[in-house]
Formats: structure tokens, sequence, C-alpha cells
């Protein structure tokens, strides 16, 4: 590293740090009860449960999240892989359950039109709901900001969410093809395999019992 600043070169940005779900905790209660917080609460703990892209959910039509009596199926049809439904079901905690978030959400901005983009820009100055939705880039600053304004001390980005699913997804057990699915990667993603790999050399690792 010294002989790099020396030389004046730098690191790539390297892999995303993964959203956990102590850090939704602390992001959700630091989203203020107003619009912007509101939508920032949704956005981000929908993202997380997707396990999406920031195109994925810029794309996102209101009719896209189709209500049932216990989920949220996701529509994600515009993915750089492949479309795909994800079952959202409503957790445990409501503080950080995606499924109330996004009708908190869909009800304080009045998002009636079935076409209307679900993840809407906000006016600067009146702090009202526009038309337009949100682009893939402003959907990643979202979730960097909410990250700061939690006090994480964590710089997010818009692939930690999906990264933070399968990472947590992991910690609680789950097998690589549950997380596949959910995530819409393929059952042997090489991807994937490298982020639960840094999951599992805690609980596979040589020294554990020896010192």
């Amino acid at each position: 590293m010294k002989e790099m600043e020396e030389k004046g070169e730098t690191r790539g940005r390297g892999q995303a740090p993964p959203l956990l779900v102590e850090h939704l905790v602390k992001i959700s209660a630091a989203c203020p009860d107003d619009l912007r917080g509101i939508r920032d609460r949704a956005l981000v703990l929908m993202y997380f449960a997707v396990a999406g892209r920031e195109h994925e959910l810029a794309f996102n039509r209101v009719r896209d999240y189709a209500e049932t009596s216990g989920s949220i199926q996701a529509d994600l049809r515009v993915s750089k892989v492949r479309p795909r439904v994800v079952p959202v079901p409503y957790g445990s905690r409501p503080s950080i359950c995606p499924v109330r978030a996004w009708q908190a959400w869909k009800e304080a901005a009045a998002l009636t039109d079935p076409d209307g983009y679900a993840w809407r820009r906000l006016h600067n100055r009146w702090n009202t709901v526009l038309k337009g939705g949100l682009t893939p880039k402003s959907i990643g600053d979202i979730v960097t900001r909410a990250g700061e304004r939690a006090g994480t001390g964590i710089r997010f980005t818009g692939h930690s969410p999906r990264r933070g699913l399968a990472t947590s997804s992991r910690l609680k057990g789950h097998d690589q093809n549950v997380i596949a699915k959910q995530g819409g990667w393929a059952p042997h993603s090489k991807v994937l395999a490298g982020y639960l790999e840094v999951v599992d050399q805690w609980e596979d690792n040589a020294l554990l019992g020896l010192l």
C-alpha cells in the first residue's frame, strides 16, 4: 500500500460491502418520517429482499409489486441475466418488513397508476412526488446516503443490498440453491459462491477448537 501511495497508484473499488440485516435496522430507524424517508426505507428494504440490481428496480412499475394475502410478488422483468418473479413475505419485524414499507410508500405517494414508476423522484425543493422514475445511479446513491444517515461507518453501494441478502441468508444457514433462486443467480454461480465462501470460512476454519 505504501509503494502504491508513493507511485500515485490507487486500488480498484473492489467488491461492494454487504448490507446486512443489522444495517437494515439502523437504516430504517434513521429514515425520517417524511415522504423522502418513507421512500428511502421502502426502497432499501425491497432492494435487499429481492436481491436486486439497480436497473431492475429502476424499471419497476407499480403493477410489478402484486400484493397477495401473505406476500408481494415482485416482478423483475428487466434484468441483465433473466427476468424473475421474487416472493417477498411479510417480515417478522415490522420496522424492517419490506411489504409493510412498500405499502406505506405506495399510500404516502398516492401511487394509483399501475403503469407508473414504483420508485419516483421527489422535487428537490417541495419534496413532492414527480412522475419520473429514479435512474439506476440515483437508486445506488440512495443506498449510499441511507448508510451514511444511519451512521454505519460503511460506504454501501448499489450492489450492497444484493450481496447483503446472500450473506445474511447464508448466516442463517440457507442452502446455496435457495439463495440463488431468490437473487436470480445460476445455481452454480461462481460470483455467489464467492460471497458465500466469505461466510463459510468462519464456520469451517481449521483453527476452530484449537486455540
